[in-house]
């Protein structure tokens, strides 16, 4: 937590959620992972701003 500087809650769901993305990726004989680098808030943001400016 410190060395990221993350808050306790977010910490707490790294290891857990990287178990879950390693099993599914080897069920799935997956050859990587993409990480995106913004979150889900930013990227829906993003995505509207980028469909809209495209209408216009």
């Amino acid at each position: 937590m410190k060395q990221y500087k993350l808050k306790p809650d977010r910490a707490d769901v790294i290891v857990p959620a990287a178990e879950i993305f390693l099993e599914i990726a080897t069920h799935i004989k997956a050859t990587g992972i993409i990480v995106p680098t913004i979150g889900l808030f930013d990227g829906i943001i993003n995505s509207l701003y980028t469909q809209n400016m495209n209408k216009v």
